[in-house]
Formats: C-alpha cells, structure tokens, sequence
C-alpha cells in the first residue's frame, strides 16, 4: 500500500501529513490503553504515510527548490514536535507493560527522524533528536538504556552522518574580517578538539551527542557500558569501511570528529583492566591518593580526581537542549545551497531560545573543562572486553588522524599531557600483549569445555542455552586467560553471567554458539587466534609508528639537559616496554629497527649522564638474545652490537666502560630474574662476536678487543651461573656463590651492589631479615667508601652549628654525625658504619679502576639503601640498631634542610626505641638459633668436605627440623641412600668413615663470651649481635660410656670462632679455629650450679618475673627427691669421706656456690611469695619446707650450719658474692684449656 498505493491529493489548506500528525498524537493522548498499544506497535505505518505525504508533498509543491526552513509551516513543525514528545512519554512510562509496543515505537521514530534530515530544516530534526534523547535520565532502567542506544545507533547509522557533523565554514564567520585574520582562524579551528565542550557540540551536534551519552553509560553499570562501547565502534567500524571516505585526508577529518574519545580515556585511567606491573601516574592539580585509584565499586564519596583532558563538567543535558537553537550549528550535508539557510529555522520556538541562552550563558563562564560527565567517576574496573574496545578506537583515531593534527597537539600540550598519552600508549601494549596461537587457541578450547560441563550440569537451568553459553564462556575466558590484566574477584558459583561481557568480538560469539550446537570448529577458533595476533602486531606498529612520529618533531625537546631530562624518561620507557611485553617475532623485527633509529639520535642519553637508561636498555635487549626465536636472537644480537659500537663513537673511540658495566650488571641481574645462560644465550654472544670479527671499519681500532673482553667476561659470570643453578634448592651454597661473585667485583661498585642485592632479595624470600638488612648495610658502606675516593664529600660538607662541633670534639659518641672537622660523616667512608657490624671492613677492599669512572652515585641513593635496611631491621626486630643506621641520614636530611622527613625521621627513632624499652630481656623476640654443621665424604662434598660452619637458623627452629631439611637436601642431591647424619657431637675422624657415603654432622650451638663481654652485655640482643664464638659441650665419662654417675661423668667444652660475625651477609660462617676444654666431674658440678644459680637469680631480678619458669626452677632445686639435682653434687664432692678426692681449691669453690644456691633459692622463695595468690599458699609452704630439709641436708652434707635470714639487703650482698664465686670459678676453669691444631 505504502510503496504502490499511496498517493497525496493536492490541497492548500491540509495535508495527510499534516492531518495525519495531529490526529496520531491524539490518539495516544487518549485514555484507551488498547488503542494506544496499537498506536504504539503498528507506529511504523504512521511514520511511513507521513514521509511519503511529504515527499509528495515537495514535489507537487515544487518546494525542493527553495531553502528548507521554508519548506513546511511553523504549525506543523509544532504538531511533529508534540508527536515526538507524547510518544517519547509512552516509550518510556510503559516500556514494562508493553515492552514489545515500546520497542517497535522506539525503533520507529529513530528510522522517522533519520528520514527527516532528507526533507526537512535538518536543525529543526537535530533539535528532535535532542529532545528525544534528553527524555531518557541517568538511573533508568536497562531497557530504557537500551531504547536510547538503539535510537542513536538508527539516527547515527545515516547515510550522510558524516556530513551531517561537520560545519559550514562560512557559517562561522560572524563579521568581516581580513584574509589574514580568516586564515589565521581557519587554521585554528582545523585542530580538533579532544574534550567534549559546548563548542564542540554545537559544531558536530550527532556526534557530540553520542560521544556525551557513551561518556555517561561509562558511568552505568557494566551491561549498559557494553552497550554504549558497541554503538560507538561499530559506528566507527562502519566509516572506516565506507567507500567514499576511503582517501587518507578523508579518514583524518572523521577521526578529528571522534578526538573527544580520548578525553574520556584519559578521564577512565584508573579503571583500564591492566596487570598489576603498570601504575598509573595521573597529572593533575587535583590528584587523590594511590588508593584512590584501587577504590573498586561505587562513585566516590569525596572530591573527584580532575584532569585537564576530559569531558566538560558544565556540559549537561540542558546544555544540549540548547544546541540545535544555536544559529552556529551550521550542518552541511553535500554542497546545496539551500542546506545553508536552515541553521536560523530553530527560532520557531521562542521560549526554548529564551531558556537555552541563559543555560548557555552559565555553562560559558567555565573556561577549561576539568572533569568527567557528572558530579562524580566511578572508581570499579572497566573489563577487559571494555577496555580493549576503548583502546581500540582510540588506536583507530590516532593511525587515521594527520600527522599535523597530532604534532600542533603535542606543540600547544603542556608535559603533564603528553605523559598522560604515553601513559596511554603503554596501557594498549599491555591490553594487547601478544600471547601466542597456541595460547589462545588452548583457552578458547578449555571454554568450550569449561560451559558445556556447565550446560550438562544444569547450571544454567531455565535459562536460554544458547545466550547464556555465548556470555558465559567469554566471561570465563576473560578471567582466565591472558596473563595480563586484572583478575575479576567473582563468585566460584558461576551465576547467570551478562551475555555482553565478551571478548567484544561478534564473529567470536557466533563461533562459540555454532560450536555449541554442534562439534567445535576448528578453522573458526585458528581464524580467531590469527585475528588476535594480528590485532597484537597491529597495535604494535601503530605505536610505534607514534613514537617515531614524536621522536622526529620532538628532538630538540629530547636532547635538553643532555636527553637527561623527564619527557626523555617518558619516551624510553614506552619504548621499552615493547621488549617487557609479549610481541610477535614480526612486530619485534620492527620494534628492533626503531631502537636502532632511537639509539641513533639520542646517544647521549645512554652514554652521558645518569646510567640508568643505558642498564634498562642492556637488560630487556639480553633477554631479547635469551628468546627462543632464531630471528628474534639475531635482531637483538645485532642492535647488542650496534649499541656497544655506537658506545665506542661516543667516546671518541676510546672504550666501552659504560656498555660494559650495565652489560655486566645487566647479566648478573638476569641470572636471579630470567635464568639465562642456556645455549641460546650462548648463540647469541657467539653472533655479537662474528658481528666484530666482521665488521671492516672497527678492524683497525681496540673496538673488537673489547667486545670479545665482554664476552668472555659474561661468560664467567654464566659458568657461576650454571654452579648456582646446581645449587639452586641449597640456599646456603647459592648465597655463598653469589657473595664471591660479589668479591670478584671490588673494582666495579655497581656490580658488586648488584649481586648484594640478588642475596637480600634471596634471604627476604627465605625469611632471613637480620642478613637482608646487613646486605643493605654494605651496600650503603659500598657507596659511602666510592663517595669518600671520589672526593665527593670534600664537595658536600655538613655546617654543623660550633656548640655541635665543641660537643663532638669532647665526646666521640656522635661520630657517625660528624667529623672532628665538621665534614659529614661519610668522609670516613667504610668505617662510618663500624659502629652497626665490624665486617663492614670488607667494603674497603674497594679496588680503584676504569669501572668506578661509571658509577653515578650521591647521598640520596645511599640513603636509599639505608632506608631498606632500616625497613628490614623493623621487620627482623633489630629495634637498637634502628637508630644507629638513621643518625646518616639524619646528617643528610639537615643539610638538605628537609625539616618534613628530620621529622618523620626522628619519630621512627623514637618509635624503636620505644619498642626497645617493651621488649628488652622480655625474651619475646627470638632472634634465632646456632647450629654447628660439619660435612664428611670427598666423593661427594668435594671443597666443601671437612668443612664446619655455623648455621644461624630462624626463631626457635629444633635441631630436629634443621637435620631433616639438611637431609632431605642433600638426599635429593646424592640419592637418600648416599646420606647419612651423625646423631652426637663428638670429634670425627675422617678416616674412619666409609666413603661410599657423604656424612652430615649437626650439632646445637650457643654464644660464647668471655668474663669482660659476658659483662658488657647486658640485653638480648646484645647477646645475639656481632658475636663469633660459640660453645658446645659433649659429655663423656673416663670409661668410655658417654653418661656415668655425677662422680664419674666429665664433658667437653669446645668453642668455635667464626671468620665473620653474626649477622652478617650469608646466614652460614664458615669455622676458622677450634678449642677444647676437658672437665673433669668436680669442675663439671661447679659449672652446672653456677649456671643454676644464674638462672634463678636472672628469673627474681626481672622486671616481670615469669612465675611458672620460677616455680619450676625452685621444685627443680629445693626438691632433695631428685638423684641428679644439686644435692647428688653435694653429696658426692661435698661429704668429708668423697671431698679428699678432689682439690682443696676446687672444693672450697663448690662450698661457696652452694652457699650462693641456698641464699638464691630462699630469694626465689621470697619472690615467689609475693606473687602467689592463694590458692597456691599450700604449694608455697610444701616448697618451703622442702626448702628447710634441703638447708638441713646441706648442713650436714658440708659440715657447717647453712641458715637463710629473710633480709632486703641480702640480694644485692649475694650479688657480689656470686659475681666473685663465678670469676673463681673461670679462672679454676681455664688451665685446662687444649687447643685444637687441626682447624
């Protein structure tokens, strides 16, 4: 009827369209709810009559000749508007009782309004649109957002959409002005806008409002930002694809229209999907905390983070509404000259032009636009799917956009911006990794898998298979696959997941759904994993191509300050990340030629300067020669080559010093990070050397020799390499390994530092924090020693007040802040640092040569590195050398005047030492257990064999458990038959040994201090700090047997030195000297009373006595039951008949202990005493009794009358006492000392 039928009569005074307009919108005005859902379904019809009515209309009329906004009356312009607006009120009040009228209504309308651009004063249609759009409201519900993106799409889907959103130029010039002038704003106007402003908009009104409405759905949940994200890259899509704007100028200008995406972009940063290895750095003067940034869910409560690239805050709906009335919204489709008169036909409607100017007025004064759409951004993460379709289009935009276009945007954006669009560019490489076919292809297969298991199981009962298969596997997919991104916290329940949430690839849910019904097809998912690498590669080149781009117009910016300067940073960094993600072979042949490029241009930035980018830049190239592609080996290989010589030009053709080192360093760091060393490393070192073997213009200079020095040089390293990867489940050896590389780099500061740092992150991972914080500590002397060879500290002196200088000069005790000159205390360089560990000597062993010229260091590195130290002394509970490591940096914070950190400083100070004042002789800290380890068995142990060391073992770690894992590792090493451990502590003989074994011996170990260090250490952790002798004891008896009656049983003491002391950079020190004690059973029973008098009077004088371990203590004293206590040595030494036995002087030192154990006991009686409560008032009074027989036995046991009078003062007279008794009890001791010559 519509296409063969209709047909207009010609009259002057109504039209059907006219007629039909009014009488439509009466119809819905009605209260007949029937009718309406008729109006509502079959609405289509109505529009089609009303469009071919004016068509006819036109023609019959002869009106196409004439300008548009006179082509139809003000009345029925009116009635169009009013019937937009009451359908628009049905769409949206009855979308849930008449979904399907709705829908149908919606649809209709788009299709009518797009007709419309055809026939009628296109800024009155636009006005419509814009009316339309602006009844939908932030909050709706889905469908409604649904009904908006599917009107936008059918409106934006027209055919000369891209017409329609460009401006007539001669539109814009208000007055006359001189050619000079109008060109000088042509140009102007040419750079396209990147935020989404009123001006932009009333330039390009259709895509001004879609770019507005996908900046608001980024705000909604995640099935409404799917949505948007769609319409907008299909739309993309489908210009990219036309063949009219097929020419390159062409795609330029359509991509300037969409410059306002990247705004959005740049507004969405912290919600990107991305791995945790990429930070953020947002610009702004405005900028939230890093926490901020990871506040998942919700809108922020507080101010929002701003950025100067973004979507207009004042940029409202009701801004909107104004646009299509402004007079410079001049849209041109084609070059008709009619199409020019219809940008006044908007002041049809005088009230509207009333409201619109003064929303116009008040949204003008905002003259950079700050923020995002709305009052505040959402902080949750975009998924994957959005992320990647955002970072799509936005490649689009910046492959298809001019060259001019993207070099006068760089010229007029200050620095923060340009390091947001790097930022930018860094975020797509890492969304669009390269993962390999066969990895996609594995995770794609184990989707199909993975949902039809949960279509079998029910999981998605009641539901549509079909739909929900094609949501759910690449939701699954998106979560587990691609090792890069953030991984989505969802629940193991496997929901009804939003079909939406796809790898935004159509093709790719077809695949899946056909796959389902029927076997999976497999040309399908190769097909998909090509186009995913290729997309890779793509992203790739394209970036590439922007940064050379840069590069090119941006080297004089570059090369300032010596290219040492943070734009220079910013570049590198990009450039380097194309090594640190995955690239194909293809693109990286291709990433290799613009190194080469960029190395070219900017040598200075390597060779000069700070060495920093020269060892990011050896490091990624070596595990670009460690990768498994031939090619791949050969590019980075030759760019290795082209570096190092391009090194040597640089310096005159004198030497490599700079390559050479960060080549080293870089190799050395890779041994711990990547395990290079592998015969494709080896290749690749073989092709650098053929590359100077080869190479005619270096033949006649030292250039080849120093390569081939290089060379073999990393080769050393990779032999110790292959002995770590040996020993890699031994820590111990590995860390030994490590700690003579370190020594064999005494002439190069910065390698030496880096193999410090390779064991403190070893003995962090392990758990060791006491010898991670000594590696820092050598480190920190390392740089200090450079520093004072360097003369740097003549340069930078501390001014330290005169009243400080006179105190010093007095006392000795604030060396480690300054000199008796007034220098700062590193001009002492090594010894500086005595104060905290006396092994920091090794760190002036520092050889002077040709690699100290490279080292860049200052005070702030080595401040640095006092900082990790200080972090790992809180974490290993070292709270008193806190303050020591602190005082140098102290020192630097004054002369820097940084009075903030003084603060902070002196605050973490006072915390350790609160922490010292809590915890001191507490016993609570446990700063770990001393092992003796001996190894037996040549065929096996090789160097090692006949070794002793001492393992310093964490917390309270049992002789059992080190002898298993001991055990267990060299059981995995030599065969669990092949190992056997020595249960006593008694001296091996080698030679009794059966070699067909390898023997480990284990044996606990304490600190050994003479009588002056057992007085100068008072606390704990004096007790376990800088120490180096220990003592163990093994008993024996002149028989033979190893126990006897307390007559007859003897031991021996044996104490070990140690090369170093504990803590110290290894967790194991080796024994350098032995020697052995022999007590006979008399001396046996001196030492174990004093050591029992000891402990209780240690037990009553603490500041909070332990009550159980005091009442053990006493029932193991007083009780005269027990055979093996103190009165079986009294009985047995002590009685008249056994005491003409032993030594007179031997004797009479055992009475006085005695003595001292009587009175120490009645002490602990006391104290007990006072802290019973009681219901322990009868143990008491049995303790005490048990007391009294104990004295009487003693009495008559030693002849004399032992008494205890309850006297304050008696304490303290016992003190000195005792302390006189145990010095004649060491002095008794030490003629039987024996020395060991065999260690």
């Amino acid at each position: 009827f519509l296409q063969y039928v209709f047909k207009t009569k010609s009259c002057e005074e109504r039209t059907v369209h006219e007629e039909l307009a009014t009488n439509v919108t009466g119809l819905l005005k009605s209260n007949d709810q029937v009718t309406v859902k008729h109006v509502l379904k079959h609405s289509w019809f109505f529009f089609a009559i009303i469009l071919k009515s004016v068509a006819q209309y036109l023609v019959d009329t002869n009106r196409t000749q004439i300008p548009r906004t006179q082509r139809f009356p003000e009345s029925f312009q009116t009635e169009l508007d009013t019937l937009v607006m009451v359908l628009s009120d049905h769409v949206i009040w009855k979308h849930k009782d008449a979904s399907e009228e709705t829908k149908n209504a919606n649809h209709s309308i788009a299709r009518f309004l797009k007709h419309c651009f055809t026939f009628m004063d296109r800024g009155f249609v636009l006005k419509l649109v814009n009316n339309y759009v602006n009844m939908f409201s932030p909050g709706d519900h889905k469908i409604l957002y649904q009904y908006k993106f599917d009107f936008l799409q059918e409106v934006c889907h027209h055919e000369h959409f891209i017409p329609l959103c460009l401006p007539i130029r001669s539109a814009n010039i208000p007055d006359p002005v001189t050619p000079s002038e109008s060109t000088q704003e042509y140009h102007a106007s040419e750079i396209p806008e990147y935020t989404l402003t009123n001006e932009f908009c009333h330039k390009h009104f259709l895509i001004g409002l879609l770019l507005r409405e996908v900046g608001f759905a980024l705000q909604e949940d995640q099935d409404i930002r799917h949505l948007a994200l769609a319409v907008l890259k299909n739309l993309m899509a489908k210009h990219s694809f036309d063949d009219r704007y097929a020419g390159q100028d062409k795609q330029a200008q359509i991509a300037n229209l969409y410059m306002p995406l990247y705004g959005m972009l740049l507004d969405n940063m912290p919600r990107i999907y991305m791995k945790d290895m990429f930070i953020f750095n947002i610009n702004t003067s405005n900028q939230g905390s890093r926490d901020d940034l990871s506040t998942a869910g919700g809108f922020q409560s507080q101010t929002t983070m701003k950025h100067a690239n973004s979507v207009d805050t004042s940029f409202s709906k009701d801004v909107l509404n104004s646009i299509a009335a402004f007079s410079s919204i001049a849209i041109s489709a084609a070059n008709h000259a009619d199409s020019r008169a219809s940008i006044a036909s908007l002041d049809s409607n005088p009230s509207t032009n009333e409201k619109t100017s003064e929303r116009t007025e008040a949204c003008e004064k905002i003259v950079r636009p700050l923020s995002l759409i709305g009052s505040a951004l959402r902080f949750d993460k975009l998924d994957q799917a959005e992320t990647r379709s955002l970072l799509m289009c936005f490649l689009h935009i910046m492959k298809t956009i001019s060259e001019d276009t993207l070099i006068s945007y760089w010229q007029r954006a200050p620095f923060t911006e340009i390091a947001d669009f790097f930022n930018l560019l860094e975020v797509c490489l890492q969304n669009f990794r390269y993962i390999g076919k066969r990895n996609i292809i594995r995770k794609i297969a184990a989707a199909f898998k993975f949902a039809q298991a949960t279509q079998n199981n029910g999981t998605l009962k009641g539901s549509n298979s079909s739909c929900q298969t094609s949501g759910l596997l690449p939701q699954w997919m998106l979560s587990t696959s691609s090792h890069d991104g953030h991984k989505h916290h969802r629940s193991q329940t496997l929901p009804i997941i939003r079909g939406k949430n796809a790898f935004s690839n159509p093709k790719l849910l077809q695949m899946i759904d056909s796959s389902m019904a029927s076997s999976s097809n497999e040309t399908d998912i190769v097909h998909y994993a090509d186009t995913e690498a290729n997309i890779a590669t793509e992203v790739c080149l394209t970036i590439l191509d922007l940064l050379c781009l840069f590069t090119e117009n941006y080297q004089r910016q570059l090369q300032q300050s010596d290219c040492q300067n943070p734009l220079m940073k910013k570049v590198f960094d990009t450039y380097l990340l194309f090594l640190q993600v995955n690239q194909s072979a293809i693109a990286l042949k291709h990433v290799f030629a613009a190194l080469r490029l960029f190395v070219s241009k900017f040598p200075s930035a390597f060779f000069q300067g700070q060495a920093e980018m020269c060892g990011s830049f050896c490091y990624e190239i070596l595990k670009c020669c460690n990768h498994r592609s031939r090619s791949t080996q050969t590019e980075a290989s030759a760019l290795l080559y082209f570096f190092m010589r391009k090194n040597f030009e640089f310096n005159k053709q004198k030497s490599i010093v700079r390559s050479h080192l960060q080549l080293i360093k870089a190799v050395s760091q890779l041994i711990a990070d990547a395990g290079i060393g592998g015969s494709r490393f080896q290749h690749s070192l073989a092709i650098i050397n053929n590359f100077a073997n080869g190479d005619k213009q270096m033949k006649n200079s030292h250039f080849p020799a120093e390569v081939k020095d290089l060379t073999k040089r990393i080769r050393t390293v990779l032999m110790a390499t292959a002995q770590m990867k040996e020993h890699e489940k031994d820590p111990e050896m590995l860390v030994d390994l490590q700690y003579s590389l370190a020594n064999s780099y005494a002439s190069t500061p910065e390698l030496r530092r880096t193999w410090l740092e390779s064991m403190a992150k070893i003995h962090a991972r392990n758990g060791d924090l006491s010898e991670a914080a000594m590696c820092y500590i050598h480190i920190a002397a390392l740089i200090a020693e450079y520093l004072k060879r360097k003369g740097y500290w003549k340069m930078e002196k501390i001014c330290t007040s005169r009243m400080f200088l006179e105190d010093a000069q007095v006392s000795d005790s604030n060396l480690l802040l300054t000199t008796h000159t007034g220098g700062s205390l590193f001009s002492m360089g090594w010894p500086a640092f005595l104060n905290i560990t006396p092994n920091i000597k090794e760190e002036g062993a520092m050889k002077e040569d040709s690699g100290m010229q490279d080292t860049p260091y200052n005070e702030n590195i080595l401040v640095e590195q006092l900082e990790l130290c200080v972090d790992n002394l809180w974490k290993s509970e070292r709270y008193e050398l806190i303050a020591e490591v602190n005082k140098p940096i102290i020192a630097v914070f004054e002369k820097q005047r940084d009075f903030k950190r003084l603060s902070d400083l002196y605050y973490d100070i006072h915390r350790s030492y609160l922490k010292v004042a809590e915890v001191v002789n507490s016993e609570k800290r446990l700063f770990g257990r001393y092992y003796r380890v001996a190894f037996y068995g040549q065929g096996f142990f090789e160097e090692e064999e006949g070794k002793e060391y001492i393992y310093k073992e964490p917390k309270l770690t049992g002789l059992s458990e080190i002898s298993q894992r001991l055990l267990k590792l060299y059981a995995d090493k030599f065969g669990s038959e092949n190992v056997k451990m020595i249960q006593d502590s008694n001296k091996v003989n080698p030679k009794d040994l059966d070699p067909k074994y390898a023997y480990i011996q284990v044996t606990y170990v304490t600190p050994f201090f003479d009588e002056k260090e057992a007085e100068d250490r008072k606390t704990d952790f004096e007790m376990h700090h800088n120490i180096s002798r220990f003592v163990f004891e093994t008993p024996f008896t002149l028989s033979g047997k190893k126990h006897g009656g307390v007559e007859e049983q003897c031991k021996r003491r044996t104490i070990l030195t140690t090369s170093h002391l504990f803590p110290y950079v290894k967790k194991r020190i080796q024994v350098i000297s032995q020697t052995s004690t022999e007590l006979n059973p008399i001396e046996v029973a001196i030492d174990e009373m004093s050591k029992k008098v000891s402990e209780l009077k240690q037990l009553c004088t603490m500041e909070e006595v332990d009550m159980i371990r005091l009442q053990l203590k006493l029932q193991g004293s007083v009780s005269v039951k027990v055979n093996a206590g103190p009165m079986a040595y009294a009985r047995a030494f002590l009685e008249e008949t056994n005491a003409k036995k032993y030594p007179d002087n031997q004797v009479k030192l055992l009475k006085e202990i005695f003595r001292q154990f009587a009175e120490t006991c009645g002490h602990a009686l006391e104290v007990n005493k006072r802290l019973i409560k009681e219901d322990q008032l009868e143990y008491q009074e049995e303790m005490k009794s048990h007391y009294k027989d104990m004295l009487s036995e003693l009495s008559v046991v030693m002849n004399e009358q032992i008494t205890y009078k309850e006297d304050p003062a008696k304490p303290q007279g016992m003190e000195r006492t005792y302390s006189r008794t145990i010095s004649r009890t060491n002095t008794a001791l030490s003629g039987a000392v024996i020395s060991n010559p065999d260690i």
